[in-house]
């Protein structure tokens, strides 16, 4: 039986990811930002953690941190890429989120009371200009991080349990 790579692991991982985020966000009418992201989030720790056990169990002798950590890395990177991509297509076809963003964000100004109109306004038009690339940039951080953390306390972890 032909093994399957970190990064066709990673391809799963993200497809399961995208498919749950397309149910709650379409069929369950859940926002992008719901309590239910805790689900994809518990799935791309799944696909590392998957990688991991999947690359500990065929190697053979002592494996190194940085080879786990290598592995890992193989699947959440790719994981990451395709949920940047995905994140960037769902922002593009549903303006509204945008749109309910900008509006909360400014109604929260308008709550502090230190701004004038003129200026929610400007600050509204500006955000709209940004709003995409930085929720991109937010996005690839959370990703990046939550999986190089997953990784690393993960690779550790069966390192050490490998060795004894």
């Amino acid at each position: 039986m032909k093994k399957i790579t970190a990064g066709r692991k990673g391809l799963i991982t993200a497809a399961i990811m995208i498919i749950l985020s397309l149910i709650f966000f379409y069929g369950l009418k859940q926002p992008i930002d719901s309590s239910y992201q805790n689900i994809i989030y518990i799935v791309y720790a799944i696909g590392i953690l998957w990688s991991l056990i999947d690359f500990s169990s065929t190697t053979t002798g002592a494996t190194k941190f940085n080879e786990y950590f290598s592995e890992g890395f193989k699947t959440f990177i790719m994981v990451t890429f395709l949920m940047v991509i995905y994140t960037l297509i769902i922002y593009l076809c549903n303006p509204q989120i945008k749109e309910a963003k900008l509006a909360l964000n400014n109604q929260m100004l308008l709550q502090e009371g230190n701004y004038t109109p003129a200026e929610i306004a400007a600050n509204a038009e500006k955000l709209k200009s940004i709003f995409i690339p930085m929720t991109l940039a937010v996005y690839t951080f959370i990703y990046l991080v939550l999986g190089a953390l997953i990784t690393a306390i993960s690779s550790a972890f069966i390192g050490q349990m490998k060795k004894k």
